[in-house]
């Protein structure tokens, strides 16, 4: 087999054929060097140096228990056209492992999964490969500049784990079937995941956990229980990405703030393995505060968007929800603005429970239950939209009649209207009115002059923890 390559700089090194010794070319190599890699079936390697190894004929680099196929140790390093087997989660055979071998377990991590790829050196790029069946498809701590490109990770526990990185990117990959997560990303920063395939991960398809300054947009994420999922995660960028078939499309927890959350296509998030027909579109929870959510598309879900448990001072703004159980449900916050948006065709548009928001600007929002007059033809219905739920005092003033279709207004511009708009005291509002009737104390609340009635449907209570906490190997 011959191979031909105008390559200036770096030599090329001899073609490696099946049943040779890779490891002996990556050690007489010198840094800069590309090595090709023929078909066949290789054991595991540790490349200790700067190089490019090309697979012609995807090759296979095959894990055994506890000894990855690939343990990058340099910077610099480029693996390309492999096929990639890694060793699944097995405690019991772990442990035999290493009491039979007790040299090996010197001076090592014993918590360490079984890897496809261990990754200890920076600028490490993986392309056009293919990672099956390992505990961890590639996992890295503390590394920067990591690249995954065209490549797929499939039937992992978790495809990717990265903890203290910066620089990942992730792109053109399909990352399929994992038990636990598809993307793993935990304490890092500058993350690009972009134009992926992500489907039918049992956990979660992206976890950004404790992290900041990503880029999530794009991508296909389906058939998961949390599709893309911000943990304590701030300055991130979630756009135009496809989540359908999840329990949460987008859940957005733990203190997550300062988000922009734009253009994403939330459908059919809606399954019954654990309830029948429950599935969230877009989820903020817990302490979410600052976050903007803009020119989103919610169908077909049991809650399209929801926002819950002392979430602040966010912007729902310029959102289709459309044909879902409900279309916006407000749990247990206040002094967020809610502007802008067609709240159309689902059993109940719009409520709040135990909530205090602000729903209008200069601009309301379109409810298709609207009942309404426009008697000066403004647009405006003459009479406000009064939010149904249970202690829900809230009142849409400036309803549309008729669905909006405007400009955006820029996030700069949205920012200045939550601190406008958004600037409820603290303090409750006086309670309802009790009057005597009959010697009874009567105590009545305002009913909302706007269909549907409260009483259609029973509030569902999602705020438990929605995964676990610590991805444990």
């Amino acid at each position: 087999m011959l191979f031909y390559y105008l390559f200036l700089g770096p030599a090329f090194a001899d073609l490696i054929q099946a049943g040779q010794d890779i490891q002996s070319a990556i050690d007489s190599a010198q840094a800069g060097d590309i090595i090709a890699v023929g078909p066949g079936t290789y054991r595991s390697i540790i490349i200790d140096r700067p190089l490019t190894l090309i697979g012609e004929g995807r090759p296979v680099l095959d894990a055994t228990l506890q000894n990855p196929a690939v343990v990058v140790k340099s910077d610099g390093v480029t693996i390309e056209g492999f096929e990639i087997y890694g060793v699944g989660k097995d405690t019991t055979a772990k442990f035999e492992y290493y009491m039979e071998n007790r040299e090996a377990a010197r001076g090592q991590r014993l918590d360490m999964p079984n890897s496809a790829i261990v990754v200890e050196g920076s600028g490490f790029a993986i392309k056009n490969s293919s990672i099956y069946r390992a505990q961890a498809g590639v996992y890295a701590l503390d590394t920067e500049g990591i690249t995954l490109q065209d490549s797929t990770l499939d039937g992992c526990d978790t495809g990717l784990f990265l903890r203290g990185g910066r620089g990942l990117n992730v792109s053109g990959c399909s990352i399929l079937n994992c038990r636990k997560y598809g993307l793993d990303i935990e304490w890092s920063s500058d993350i690009v995941v972009k134009n992926n395939r992500i489907i039918n991960n049992s956990n979660v398809g992206i976890l950004l956990r404790e992290g900041e300054w990503a880029e999530m947009d794009d991508n296909l994420i389906s058939e998961c229980a949390f599709g893309l999922s911000l943990w304590n995660a701030s300055y991130n960028q979630v756009r135009r990405n496809q989540l359908g078939h999840n329990y949460y499309g987008i859940l957005v927890t733990n203190g997550s703030s300062y988000n922009n959350i734009t253009d994403n296509l939330l459908i059919d998030n809606s399954r019954g393995e654990i309830i029948p027909g429950f599935g969230i579109g877009l989820s903020l929870q817990e302490n979410s505060s600052h976050n903007l959510v803009i020119g989103n598309v919610a169908r077909g879900n049991y809650n399209g968007l929801e926002i819950s448990k002392g979430c602040q001072f966010n912007a729902v703004y310029a959102n289709n929800a459309t044909e879902n159980k409900h279309g916006i449900r407000m749990n247990e916050n206040r002094n967020n603005l809610i502007f802008g948006n067609n709240f159309q065709d689902n059993n109940i548009n719009a409520y709040e429970n135990q909530s205090r928001n602000i729903w209008n600007t200069t601009l309301g929002n379109y409810y298709s239950d609207y009942q309404g007059e426009d008697e000066n033809k403004d647009g405006i219905g003459d009479l406000p939209y009064s939010l149904p739920g249970p202690e829900s005092s809230s009142f849409d003033r400036m309803p549309s009649i008729r669905p909006l279709n405007e400009g955006r207004l820029e996030q700069t511009e949205i920012r200045n209207l939550v601190k406008r708009y958004a600037a409820l005291e603290p303090e409750e509002e006086t309670g309802p009115a009790a009057r005597l009737e009959g010697g009874v104390m009567v105590i009545s609340s305002p009913q909302p002059s706007s269909p549907p009635q409260w009483k259609d449907s029973e509030p569902l209570d999602v705020s438990s923890s929605p995964f676990q906490e610590v991805n444990d190997f």
